[in-house]
């Protein structure tokens, strides 16, 4: 194979692209044959491994912990977040190719997800019949959540950025949909604004993930640093009268998950709508916010939340 084709930036793409495929399909044909403990094993291993391996997701991750805490936490402190962290993010994805590549029953899934809390709050938020935004984040194990709210009476849907890679991403949905996961693609936007909407004036449940950066949000405060925000939860909120509160799915000691349901964060409604909409970002993004300093291990740190600040 000549150099000249990892020099190209458009070949060495592809070339990515194509060994991300062909190292999914391994750990899909794998966790076909593993219990789900084996599963958890092998993560662990892998997330040690990663730690080490992957360099430049380990700087990144250990350059947004020390944007996050400065000097709150010592650099020992840090690294074991961001090790820790490496571990929780291969075990979950192991054990999501476990549910996904088995047909797991829904006493499994109540196996898996446990403790429920909070389930007052969103009971009393869809009896308004308005909808209800689920404000969410990459923490614990996020996909596994709408199907336990399915088995618990309250069927959701999720927006959802589709992968860069089409081929990958025909693979997960059709996982995705064996697995009882509902989800709306995020592009086209409009199509994605259009079917969000009626799904909250249906009076069901949305969840949002927004503890990603987005290049089209607001800048607000995460974490102490100003970053863009996507906007959705507040313009959905403010357009549909829907209830917003937060929705995360965390991991206990014993392995099992929490559910945990926040009470209902208030809306501003001045009339002001970009000042609405920028008001409730930033108070969206506090209430996720305490639930990543609570849980930190098991956050994405590797991805590039704020790119571009320094401190």
């Amino acid at each position: 194979m000549p150099l000249s084709l990892f020099k190209d930036k458009k070949h060495k793409k592809r070339l990515e692209r194509w060994f991300g495929r062909q190292w999914v399909g391994l750990i899909m044909l794998a966790a076909r044959f593993l219990t789900l403990e084996r599963a958890h094993g092998l993560g662990r291993i892998f997330g040690r491994l990663g730690f080490y391996c992957l360099v430049r997701h380990r700087r990144q991750t250990l350059r947004n912990l020390r944007l996050v805490y400065g000097t709150e936490k010592s650099k020992e402190e840090l690294q074991q977040i961001a090790q820790r962290s490496f571990i929780h993010a291969s075990c979950f994805g192991w054990e999501v190719f476990y549910l996904y590549t088995h047909k797991v029953s829904d006493e499994e899934v109540k196996a898996l997800v446990k403790k429920i809390e909070g389930l007052e709050h969103l009971k009393r938020a869809v009896s308004r019949g308005k909808g209800v935004i689920g404000l969410g984040a990459h923490l614990g194990n996020f996909p596994v959540l709408g199907r336990r709210l399915s088995i618990l009476g309250f069927p959701s849907t999720a927006i959802m950025r589709q992968m860069r890679d089409k081929k990958l991403e025909t693979v997960f949905a059709v996982m995705r949909t064996q697995f009882g996961q509902r989800w709306i693609p995020k592009f086209p936007l409009s199509e994605a604004v259009k079917e969000s909407i009626a799904w909250l004036k249906s009076g069901r449940l949305l969840l949002i993930y927004m503890d990603q950066r987005s290049g089209r949000g607001v800048r607000v405060d995460f974490m102490g640093l100003p970053t863009p925000t996507p906007t959705g939860a507040a313009v959905f909120a403010l357009k549909t009268g829907a209830a917003v509160l937060p929705i995360v799915n965390v991991q206990d000691e014993d392995g099992s998950y929490r559910l945990i349901i926040g009470a209902e964060i208030s809306v501003a409604r001045t009339g002001n709508h970009k000042q609405d909409v920028l008001v409730n970002t930033q108070r969206f993004n506090k209430v996720i916010e305490k639930y990543i300093r609570l849980y930190p291990d098991q956050w994405f740190w590797f991805h590039n939340r704020w790119k571009g600040a320094g401190r």
